[in-house]
């Protein structure tokens, strides 16, 4: 029996949510090291400035894991996602990152589309096979659209035709931006691995971030971790493939 310790985190592009019209820095690198029982960590919202290495690439060097990273668009943190206070311009990519300590290759991007009124030019899944103690795992991780009602639905529609065949062990990780009971009627056959409230993190009332399996997949374990700095909190589930 192989089993896998995932970590699935929207780190805001390292930013504390807005308090007091300021959106403050905060530092991501310590906060990765902190999962330090993952095997995977699957990020949203991971931004890459233009003048240093991202905090997911300066972390997956210290360990030696592997990094696969899926880009979604460019963006400023002035004001996006929120302003920095006195802080110049600084400008980058943000998107998808995923960091294994495990053997893993990237197979492909899903493309979810472009729905109306969400700003990013065209989002997608990313695709990558892992190797857990021998058994091929296929790990599919998303930040889908917060554009409500209609958005997630969509997208996951379309997510579901390109999803890995019912009888290989995968997991689907990410910002869903949707309820929970939602997302597994709109992807039939999965179910939720972690339950729990994640935002916003200084006051959840809603689980949008999930880890969600199918089959034969055993759940250990499953929880909302505590607020790290983000405007979500952390989920983590431990899994055995059988």
């Amino acid at each position: 029996m192989s089993e896998l310790t995932i970590v699935s985190f929207n780190a805001h592009a390292g930013l504390h949510p807005r308090r007091e019209g300021v959106c403050a820095p905060y530092d991501l690198v310590p906060v990765l090291r902190g999962f330090d029982d993952a095997d995977v960590i699957v990020l949203q919202e991971s931004f890459a400035p233009d003048e240093e290495p991202a905090a997911v690439q300066k972390v997956a060097a210290e360990l030696g894991a592997e990094l696969h990273e899926l880009v979604i668009g460019r963006v400023k943190l002035d004001p996006w996602p929120q302003l920095l206070d006195a802080s110049p311009l600084t400008t980058g990519t943000t998107g998808i990152a995923v960091l294994s300590r495990l053997p893993s290759t990237r197979i492909a991007k899903l493309a979810v589309g472009k729905v109306w009124s969400d700003p990013a030019h065209e989002r997608g899944a990313l695709h990558v096979a892992l190797d857990v103690d021998g058994t091929t795992v296929d790990l599919v991780a998303v930040h889908l659209t917060s554009r409500l009602p209609h958005g997630p639905p969509i997208q996951m529609a379309r997510l579901r035709k390109l999803l890995p065949p019912a009888d290989r062990p995968a997991v689907v990780v990410g910002d869903h931006n949707f309820w929970g009971p939602g997302v597994v009627a709109c992807l039939p056959g999965w179910r939720r691995a972690v339950r729990g409230r994640t935002w916003p993190a200084s006051r959840p009332h809603s689980q949008i971030d999930h880890i969600l399996v199918r089959g034969n997949t055993n759940v250990l374990s499953g929880e909302v971790l505590p607020d790290v700095g983000s405007d979500h909190l952390p989920v983590r589930a431990r899994l055995r493939f059988t």
